[in-house]
């Protein structure tokens, strides 16, 4: 399986994973995702992280609300 193959099945489970513990928790899917993403990190697991950050953004961008964590930049 190719590296862009590998990365779009983990971005397709991270985020129904997301998806899933948004709807358990009452949690909007960006802030599931930002949440995943901090864990991802702190163990260290970089391409989950990477993963994660990416769907945060896409889930952004669809939402078309800036937020300052990716415009401060």
């Amino acid at each position: 399986m190719t590296d862009k193959k590998q990365q779009q099945l983990l971005e397709r489970v991270i985020y129904e994973e997301a998806q899933g513990l948004a709807r358990q928790r009452n949690w909007s899917v960006s802030f599931t995702l930002s949440v995943m993403w901090s864990r991802f990190k702190s163990a260290g697991d970089t391409r989950e992280a990477e993963a994660a950050f990416i769907l945060m953004q896409r889930e952004e961008e669809r939402k078309d609300v800036k937020d300052p964590i990716f415009t401060e930049w």
